[in-house]
């Protein structure tokens, strides 16, 4: 392990270890059999993969894939595992995941880093998170991108997320943004798991354009955010947000004030000062949408691994092919999450030697 580090070193900045004690949780209240054969899938379309309740397994794969260390988060899905996994509060909830991703990275020391796990609507999850952050425990801050569903469906222009902004603007601390297991339209998206393919990369779409567009980026803005799975469904609209933020309500008599964009700046300048993406896609269109719409050095290999149970190897792959300067592979694989992430500082383990 630790040549390949010094020759490649490739960080997976998307990953999800369930471990021991939340697959435990798995088993007692929702529906996971121990006893039967993988994968699974409970009443409500959780799917169990042996690559995301097997750590031994999944972390050994990793291995094999090439990838030399990952950073662990669970995805900011705070509320689902609040209420149907876990079943405490929401603070026990954060102390309860962030426990697990801690043990895990003492048990894998040289191949896991963690996320600091919290609730963006909740001001009360900065007494769990500051002490992780404030003494360099953990590297970023996951968050989702809306909490609660259907009419009740809260994103990330709410007033409620003011403290999270002002806190990671402060600590120049990444926050790293990943959609609800339950997102927007899910209702409509029951069959066929569109949910996953659709449904979560327009919830990331949707909560990045109220950020823009809310003026949080003007408001904070050495803000740094990183949206998954390439930014979701951006890359394909972001012109519209461009034409959509010039036309506003202009000329329109008496427009609703709280409507009207807030942002100083064209919605596409954002993409090449606050926000990051990861290359969970996986496509090469879309690799090479990310990197002309933000830009090499703004692009982090990502994986999702875990719960999606396709060998990182396919990210790796991805890279490789699309990208052919080899120092534009380095910095994706590397050089941009040790920099960003700051590893050198939170996680000096899995810094490569000849770095």
């Amino acid at each position: 392990m630790t040549q390949s580090r010094v020759a490649t070193s490739i960080i997976d900045t998307h990953r999800h270890i369930f471990g021991p004690k939340l697959r435990q949780k798995f088993v007692e209240n929702i529906g996971f059999d121990d006893s039967k054969p993988l994968p699974q899938a409970n009443a409500g379309e959780m799917f169990f993969y042996r690559e995301s309740v097997d750590v031994d397994y999944s972390m050994e794969i990793q291995r094999q894939s090439g990838v030399s260390s990952c950073v662990n988060s669970y995805g900011g899905e705070v509320e689902t595992f609040a209420q149907h996994i876990i079943k405490a509060n929401t603070i026990d909830t954060l102390r309860f995941l962030n426990d697990e991703s801690f043990e895990l990275r003492d048990r894998f020391p040289d191949e896991v880093a963690c996320m600091a796990n919290a609730h963006a609507l909740e001001e009360s999850a900065r007494d769990v998170i500051d002490p992780l952050i404030s003494n360099k425990a953990a590297c970023a801050i996951s968050i989702s991108t809306s909490y609660g569903s259907g009419a009740d469906q809260v994103f990330l222009d709410s007033p409620k997320a003011e403290w999270l902004w002002e806190y990671a603007q402060d600590k120049d601390v990444l926050v790293h943004i990943h959609p609800p297991l339950v997102s927007i339209g899910a209702a409509a998206m029951q069959q066929y798991r569109l949910i996953e393919a659709v449904g979560r990369p327009f919830d990331t779409a949707l909560s990045a354009a109220r950020m823009i567009y809310s003026g949080v980026f003007d408001r904070y803005p050495k803000l740094k955010v990183l949206f998954v799975h390439m930014g979701g469904a951006l890359a394909p609209v972001i012109c519209r947000l461009d034409w959509n933020w010039e036309l506003n309500y202009k000329g329109i008599q008496n427009p609703p004030i709280h409507k009207v964009d807030k942002n100083l700046r064209k919605p596409s300048e954002y993409f090449r000062s606050n926000i990051y993406v990861d290359t969970m896609g996986p496509s090469a269109i879309g690799l090479k949408a990310m990197i002309e719409m933000c830009g090499i050095d703004r692009i982090l290999f990502g994986t999702d691994f875990g719960p999606v149970p396709m060998s990182p190897k396919l990210h790796i792959d991805l890279v490789n092919e699309t990208i052919p300067a080899a120092e534009d592979r380095k910095r994706i694989f590397s050089t941009n999450t040790l920099a960003l992430l700051r590893l050198a500082e939170s996680a000096p383990r899995l810094v490569p030697k000849a770095a």
